[in-house]
């Protein structure tokens, strides 16, 4: 999976139809294996998306989405996820860690009866995202 984070500079743009770079991140079960910074030449929004598909990015994490980008990143298969997080990194592992282990996390798993449920749950939301991607 490869997750892109909107940026201008070394932090999370605010306006991301108009960022600068786009911060790359590849993982590998689920943990972050390789980064990389790629400039947005792209002038318009479609030429900012051909981009994002060319280096294959199935994720692209912003502050906030305007509502032409939303529908053409929709249309080019790409998961929009807005978050507020100052940091890429920080983006690219809250959206990890939500996707992996849900919104609530593992948090007191252990004082349920049965705290297996969230493990298989989060299990069961990657196995589905590798069975959707290999669709």
């Amino acid at each position: 999976m490869r997750i892109a984070v909107a940026c201008d500079g070394l932090e999370v743009a605010p306006l991301t139809s108009r960022c600068e770079s786009f911060t790359c991140y590849s993982t590998n079960n689920g943990i972050i294996a390789s980064c990389c910074n790629v400039p947005n030449m792209g002038v318009t929004v479609q030429e900012s998306i051909d981009i994002l598909k060319k280096i294959d990015v199935d994720v692209l994490i912003a502050r906030s989405f305007g509502d032409e980008l939303m529908r053409a990143l929709e249309a080019a298969d790409i998961e929009c996820v807005t978050q507020d997080q100052d940091v890429p990194r920080a983006a690219a592992d809250a959206y990890l860690h939500t996707t992996l282990m849900g919104e609530s996390g593992l948090t007191g798993a252990y004082a349920t009866a049965e705290p297996l449920d969230e493990l298989d749950d989060a299990f069961a939301r990657i196995e589905y995202k590798l069975v959707a991607k290999t669709a």
